[in-house]
């Protein structure tokens, strides 16, 4: 009986290093050995790439993820771009990639929301592409919260014994700083202990980033941690999450990072992103939060200035598939 989850994974902007780094990342055999790996794109696309990097694998074109071989030296297609997006200019935006890459991630969705694949893996997309092909929507998870109904998501990114939670991310920091409330953190932590209870996390220990130095100082600073960010920890403690904090923001990621939280709630995007680039850049993953299936994706954009050449790194996609495996798994045994 087939153990291996099933992962639809996408080849994002064909016209940046998306399919680069899944062929690098598939082409490592050990991802055979925990999942079932679907790249949802353009046959043509990889196909190009394989020629430009020089590497040898064969390219199975598949109408369904049952007809998929899921072997090493196999890379299972499931196509859905066609020629469109194997004729991009590589390392510019273009309409055609946004396109190419947004029904990459439709057709992969649906295949998750429809059970028939185990979750989603996503390779970085162009936003600037994808607004030139008519899509509206930020990003990714934007995308996929209309897709699913999903109200309330957030992003989490992990690396290397570090998992921090965002508040807020693609915001001016003067707004991001006003979106700081009681409501919103209290809500970001409900979102995370819930996630982390469905992934087998019996009490998950969730400290709380300050916004401002030292905490605030006791008002000195500003008054966000007293008005706003306490009491939010305060509530959700009332609601038995395992919350803690405000912590100075200059302290608290190391003490995660030795073992004491299992997450940190971040309050913008810089403040989370910073450590976990610094702790392990390469290795960095980022995980939707609130979605009714798991996703996870590079935490690394198109990078079109090195589309094509072959120095693209594809650990963190390597590492996406890995956690995506790892979480379908946690999710089926709690």
């Amino acid at each position: 009986m087939e153990t291996r989850p099933l992962l639809a994974v996408t080849m994002g902007d064909p016209a940046g290093v998306g399919p680069e780094v899944v062929l690098k990342a598939l082409a490592r055999a050990e991802v055979y050995e925990f999942c079932r790996p679907l790249v949802v794109g353009s046959v043509g696309a990889f196909v190009r790439t394989l020629g430009l990097l020089g590497l040898q694998a064969a390219v199975n074109a598949v109408e369904r993820p049952e007809d998929g071989t899921y072997r090493v030296g196999t890379l299972d297609v499931l196509e859905v771009c066609e020629a469109e997006a194997a004729a991009v200019p590589l390392g510019q935006v273009s309409a055609a990639a946004g396109r190419a890459a947004m029904a990459a991630i439709h057709r992969a969705a649906a295949l998750v929301q429809a059970g028939r694949a185990d979750a989603l893996v996503t390779a970085p997309i162009n936003k600037e592409a994808t607004k030139l092909a008519g899509f509206s929507d930020i990003g990714h998870l934007e995308l996929l919260a209309r897709l699913s109904g999903a109200t309330e998501y957030a992003t989490m990114l992990t690396t290397k014994g570090l998992r921090v939670v965002h508040l807020t991310t693609h915001y001016e920091l003067s707004e991001a700083c006003r979106r700081v409330t009681k409501e919103r953190v209290l809500a970001r932590l409900r979102l995370t202990d819930s996630s982390f209870r469905a992934w087998g996390f019996a009490r998950p220990r969730l400290a709380v980033a300050a916004l401002n130095p030292h905490a605030g100082e006791g008002g000195l600073f500003g008054r966000a941690e007293i008005d706003e960010i306490a009491p939010a920890v305060a509530a959700a403690v009332a609601e038995g999450i395992d919350a803690r904090g405000p912590y100075p923001a200059d302290s608290v990621f190391v003490r995660a990072i030795a073992g004491e939280f299992d997450a940190v709630i971040a309050m913008y995007h810089d403040q989370g992103h910073i450590p976990i680039k610094v702790h392990g850049f390469a290795e960095s993953v980022s995980v939707a939060l609130g979605l009714p299936f798991v996703r996870t994706s590079v935490d690394h954009g198109t990078a079109f200035d090195i589309a094509g050449k072959g120095v693209a790194d594809a650990q963190s996609m390597y590492e996406a598939i890995r956690t995506a495996a790892d979480l379908v798994r946690r999710r089926a045994a709690a």
